[in-house]
């Protein structure tokens, strides 16, 4: 298991790791972070398991952290860490779905239980489903990658909770499904872009699974740093042309050192 820990107090930080790291689990990772931009960072190197985060922070607090962290999905368990006994932080923490909110000082029987917990939550190789469960997911995402896939859908679909499928993608993959899939979908679309010239790129983005051009267009020069116009346009220049337009373009030069 990986747990990210989060706050910008150096010294309760280094408390939290050794408190967390003690009383976690065996063979338990334990990473840190001293806000939420380094937390983000961080998540996309060590992909955590779950995630415990200070609220109050300079510049993006902890909600911030949770939500920018789930729409990437980077992770997708949280534990709210907080010195503030206020029910409006309460509620917003259930509102966001936080696994605990737990009131500073930390106490090591506390969170020793909770990360029991989690990690009996967590998908095992040595679960004998454990490879059939990886095969059936992966297998169904590169067939239906154009589609509109969501970790719900594929926890609906094969009967397992989503946050199971999210840390088996981890596993499994070393990437986040989001990521994963984007992926695949941004490696089927430069195929596209050099095989289908008559098809424009906001057609090949809708055939692989972007709805939205703009967000397609986004994607794609986030993985090959480039647009799909500019892709496609490079593979033009790398490949010759045909017989038939070699011959036409060398007709085409004969007339006009005629004319």
């Amino acid at each position: 298991m990986r747990v990210l820990i989060v706050d910008d107090e150096p010294l309760i930080l280094n408390g939290l790791v050794k408190i967390i790291g003690e009383a976690a689990p065996l063979g338990t990772e334990v990473f840190r972070a001293d806000n939420a931009f380094e937390a983000l960072e961080l998540m996309t190197e060590c992909m955590p398991d779950v995630t415990v985060t200070d609220l109050h922070m300079p510049e993006k607090n902890g909600f911030e952290l949770i939500e920018a962290a789930r729409e990437s999905g980077l992770c997708d368990r949280f534990i709210i860490l907080t010195g503030y006994d206020e029910f409006e932080y309460v509620r917003r923490a259930l509102r966001t779905g936080v696994m605990d909110y737990l009131l500073k000082p930390l106490g090591k029987d506390e969170i020793a239980a909770l990360l029991e917990r989690i990690e009996q939550e967590l998908p095992s190789e040595a679960d004998p489903e454990y490879s059939n469960h990886a095969k059936r997911i992966l297998a169904y995402t590169k067939t239906h990658y154009m589609n509109d896939l969501s970790l719900d859908h594929l926890g609906e679909l094969m009967s397992l909770h989503p946050k199971y499928i999210s840390s088996l993608f981890k596993r499994v993959t070393g990437d986040t499904f989001v990521n994963y899939l984007n992926g695949f979908r941004i490696k089927e679309a430069q195929r596209l872009l050099r095989s289908h010239g008559r098809l424009s790129a906001n057609a090949i983005g809708k055939k692989v699974g972007f709805e939205d051009k703009h967000y397609f267009t986004k994607v794609f020069k986030k993985y090959t740093g480039m647009t799909p116009g500019a892709y496609r346009d490079e593979g033009k220049l790398e490949y010759p042309a045909s017989g038939e337009e070699a011959c036409g373009a060398a007709g085409l030069e004969l007339r006009d050192k005629r004319s």
